[in-house]
Order: structure tokens, then sequence, then C-alpha cells
């Protein structure tokens, strides 16, 4: 089996089901912010069982750590640092760049790019978006990735049938970010240890839940920029 075509079967896989979705739903949404509150609440309560993951103790320079503290100055160092390379900006610039790319044609270039950056963060804050290609390339095991690729998708057809046409080039995030830890994997060449995993589960939930906060209106929180969050387990491991 071909290293890594679990993540190509991902990102492709949304692209395709982007695009055919945006096809079927031609007709143009009012309220889309009302239209993702559902979702909203769905990313909300992933988030917290995801966080429920988190290991009680991690192994830090030999010194046993509350998991609960490890994620706090995970989830802290990553904030600091994302806020200082503007990471959700950058982000939000790429969707600016393939909606004057791709689709000029689009008028509401802001709800393009708003539900490019939504989608994006749901499919790769996920512990499974880093998780899976390792078992991807060490195992040569899909499972993870191929239930990964069904849930992007779904999300996908949701976001597009509320109006979010920006939501198919979640897609090309997918392959750039997993095919990042694909090639972590390769360079590794070994599987991650269950506490790193759990780690990763625990601050992937919490960043979810700022998403769920953000779908909800509740408070604009910059999840983009806490991303970082998630190679600290490995810094840590490594």
């Amino acid at each position: 089996m071909i290293p890594g075509i679990g993540t190509i079967v991902n990102g492709v896989g949304v692209l395709f089901v982007g695009i055919l979705s945006r096809i079927i739903f031609k007709k143009e949404v009012k309220n889309f912010e009302e239209n993702l509150l559902p979702l909203g609440l769905l990313v909300l309560a992933l988030g917290f069982r995801e966080t429920l993951k988190s290991p009680d103790y991690v192994n830090v320079l030999s010194f046993e750590v509350s998991g609960f503290i490890f994620t706090l100055f995970a989830i802290i160092l990553g904030a600091l640092l994302g806020n200082l390379l503007k990471l959700e900006d950058r982000i939000k610039n790429f969707g600016d760049y393939l909606y004057k790319k791709f689709e000029k044609s689009d008028p509401d270039q802001s709800r393009f790019i708003e539900s490019y950056l939504t989608t994006t963060l749901i499919v790769i804050t996920g512990p499974l978006a880093i998780i899976g290609p390792f078992f991807d390339v060490v195992e040569s095991n899909l499972e993870l990735l191929l239930i990964k690729t069904a849930l992007d998708c779904f999300l996908v057809i949701f976001i597009t049938s509320s109006g979010g046409k920006g939501a198919v080039y979640s897609g090309v995030s997918i392959l750039i970010y997993q095919g990042f830890f694909t090639l972590c994997a390769l360079l590794i060449n070994s599987n991650i240890d269950t506490w790193i995993s759990d780690s990763i589960a625990g601050i992937g939930g919490i960043l979810l839940i700022g998403v769920g906060i953000n779908l909800l209106g509740i408070k604009k929180i910059p999840v983009g920029n806490y991303i970082l969050s998630l190679f600290i387990p490995f810094l840590v491991a490594f």
C-alpha cells in the first residue's frame, strides 16, 4: 500500500463531494449564520467529548505532570506562538487567494472565506487529522482516515447546502496539513504513544469547543491561532 494514500483519499474525497454538493445546491441560501447553529451545537458536543480523552498524567522529562496542567500549558504556548505568527489571518489570506483565483464570480467574498475557514478548522483540529496519517504510514491502517473522510464529507455537504461555497476548498487544507504529518510519520517511522494521542485529543477537543462557540455566535475566538497547541505533545515526546 502506498504510504499517505489515506490523506489523498481524504482530501480528494472532500474536494469531489464539495464540488458535487455545489452542483446540487445551486440556490442562494439566506441566513447563513443561522443555518450553522445546529452544526455549532454538534461541534461543541464533540469538543467536550474529546476533552474527556485527556490523560490523567503525562510524563514530561521524567516528571509526572497532570494531564490538565499539560493541556493548559500546550494551549497557552500554542496560542502565544499562533498569535505571534497570526496563523488565522494566514489561513484567511489563503482563502482570499483561492477566492480570487477560482471564485471571482461569487459576489459574497466574506461568506466564502468564512465557510472555508470554519470548515478547515473543523477538519484539521480533530485528533484524527494527526493520528490518522501515522496509522496510515506505520501500520498501513486506513480505518481512521476513512472514518474521518466520511465525517468531513458530511460536514462539507452541510455547510455547502447552507450556502458556504468555500467549504469545498477545505480538501486542499487537508492535503497540506495531513500531508505534513504523513511526512513526519515517514521520517519518524514509528507509531505514537497512547499518551500523545490522548493529549492531542484533549487539546483538539478544546479547540473544537472554540469553533463551536464561534458557530453559535457567542464569542469570536481566533481558534486558527491555537493550532500549534496540537504540536506540543510531539515536541515534548521527541
